[in-house]
């Protein structure tokens, strides 16, 4: 299973969002962007995930152009952790949950016994389990952050599309999310592409990066090799310095004031 993108171009307007992007993403590994706001971060994923389409260029998945899945199969194979989840329903928490487990159920008919054992797991993995009966919007931005990765884990599929997931989680739930993620790359060949604003939390987690600015690629490749005070300058226009922490066996930046 390879995403593959052929000078892959978007535009709103009159302006363009991305530009003669090329990239080829292979399973198993945890992929992040990173770049300043604007640089085209979340509509990439939004054409990766099939929700826009390429103004130019090809988008191949698993051989075949991206656009030719249907909505219910692509559903099976990639899932979306959204920037902002909005839902003005009041739904409750297990029933958001299992909405990622629609993709495999027939249409007219109920959960089965599987259907329910998956989402019951995912939610204890998430440790949402104590929210199951409560009303989604009456939780924090947190808690509702949790609840959608949850839903996305249900889904089961072999790609997972995170556009800045744990933006709104305190440090703990964070990492435990993060935790969960590199665990299902590793042991499932999971394939995780990853919108993040914290470079330290993506040089622990993501074994490639990919830099970029004003809709296109500054640079990608393995995060030892990449993670680099001449990238971040060029992309962000910030010092600073990098180092090999040993406590977190990762990389990690120190920005200058």
């Amino acid at each position: 299973m390879s995403l593959c993108l052929e000078e892959v171009a978007f535009r709103y307007g009159d302006r363009n969002v991305i530009d003669d992007l090329s990239l080829d993403l292979q399973p198993g590994r945890f992929y992040g962007i990173l770049g300043p706001n604007g640089s085209g971060k979340t509509t990439l994923l939004d054409l990766l995930s099939g929700h826009r389409k390429p103004s130019a260029g090809r988008i191949r998945y698993r051989g075949r152009q991206l656009g030719v899945y249907p909505h219910k199969q692509l559903a099976k194979e990639m899932a979306l952790v959204p920037q902002n989840f909005y839902v003005n329903f009041p739904y409750r928490v297990r029933e958001i949950v299992m909405m990622g487990r629609y993709p495999h159920i027939p249409r007219f008919r109920p959960p089965t016994a599987k259907d329910e054992q998956i989402v019951a797991d995912v939610m204890d993995e998430t440790q949402i389990s104590e929210y199951s009966g409560r009303l989604v919007t009456e939780l924090s931005g947190g808690e509702k952050q949790r609840v959608v990765f949850a839903r996305a884990l249900a889904q089961e599929t072999p790609m997972l599309l995170l556009d800045e997931a744990t933006a709104s989680m305190d440090i703990h739930h964070s990492i435990q999310t993060l935790n969960l993620v590199a665990k299902r790359v590793k042991s499932a060949n999971q394939t995780a592409l990853a919108v993040m604003q914290d470079i330290n939390l993506a040089g622990m987690y993501c074994e490639h990066l990919i830099f970029m600015k004003h809709g296109r690629i500054v640079c990608h490749g393995p995060t030892q090799q990449v993670l680099q005070p001449d990238t971040i300058h060029r992309v962000f226009n910030v010092e600073t310095k990098v180092y090999d922490e040993p406590f977190s066996n990762a990389k990690q930046v120190v920005f200058k004031r």
